[in-house]
């Protein structure tokens, strides 16, 4: 066979094959399956091929894994108390506050004036119905941020007290400690009990102008320049009146008497001396 014969051949083989592909039909499956599958809009969303068989299939699988899974309805809203009920459970959320199980806060000796109310917290996450795991996280970061933030106000104290400390110690010098004894004597002696000297001493000691307010009015009381508080306030007597002239007149360090008293001392000594005279003239009428 010569060379121009076989060539013939070959090219009748070719286009037998070309028809032949043309010819042969595409792959399509929707027009094997039911008219009604066929036509659902489940179906008309993949492509009628074989990329869009695989992901028909696909979709079918992944639903099939979702309706393993147990049905839990979503609560329309609050008043939907029976879904809730049932979501509830299903994220495991105790019935009651004290499910939780909350953990003790671990306090530290130097952040001992700090308290955390466990039951009340559970009851406001109850509230807002979180899970066990979200209520214990919240626990935890709620507690922590506290502590810190404690400390720091702790620091700031110290710090603020540090320098009043140190501004006063160059101002008064050696006379600083007695200044300081003598103003706490003061809060000991007013304080009606140890949380009110606590409160008054954290108050005023903080700040120079009340250390130093306190220490003017213990000077007053180691001096005797300010007595017994012999000022009154409320009404007396005639004879209370007369018992408290004769007290003052009586009293050689009294500013009333006494000729180191500066001038506005003993003129607001005599104006309360007068006033008691005033109130026996009334009583006499």
């Amino acid at each position: 066979m010569d060379n121009q014969s076989t060539q013939t051949q070959d090219n009748a083989q070719t286009q037998t094959q070309d028809t032949q592909t043309q010819t042969a039909p595409a792959f399509t499956w929707k027009e094997r399956i039911n008219p009604d599958l066929r036509n659902s809009p489940l179906t008309q969303k993949f492509s009628d091929d074989l990329v869009g068989l695989e992901n028909q299939l696909k979709s079918h699988h992944e639903l099939e894994k979702l309706l393993g899974h147990d049905k839990v309805p979503i609560p329309k809203d609050d008043k939907d108390t029976e879904a809730w009920a049932l979501f509830s459970k299903a994220l495991g959320i105790p019935d009651k506050a004290e499910g939780y199980g909350l953990p003790d806060v671990e306090i530290p000796d130097s952040l001992k004036g700090i308290t955390f109310d466990k039951n009340k917290f559970a009851e406001v996450v109850h509230s807002f119905k979180l899970t066990p795991s979200q209520a214990k996280g919240l626990w935890g970061a709620y507690t922590e941020m506290s502590k810190q933030a404690y400390m720091k106000v702790q620091q700031d104290y110290q710090k603020g007290l540090t320098e009043t400390i140190n501004r006063l110690r160059g101002e008064w010098g050696d006379a600083y400690e007695a200044n300081v004894d003598i103003g706490q004597t003061v809060i000991n002696k007013f304080g009606e009990d140890q949380d009110t000297i606590d409160f008054l001493t954290a108050s005023l000691v903080k700040d120079p102008r009340g250390i130093k307010f306190l220490a003017k009015i213990g000077n007053q009381f180691a001096e005797n320049k300010i007595g017994d508080f012999s000022y009154k306030r409320f009404s007396l007597s005639a004879e209370e009146a007369q018992a408290e002239i004769d007290k003052i007149v009586t009293d050689p360090n009294h500013p009333y008497n006494n000729e180191k008293s500066t001038e506005q001392e003993r003129n607001r000594a005599i104006d309360y001396v007068n006033s008691l005279y005033q109130v026996i003239s009334k009583a006499k009428g």
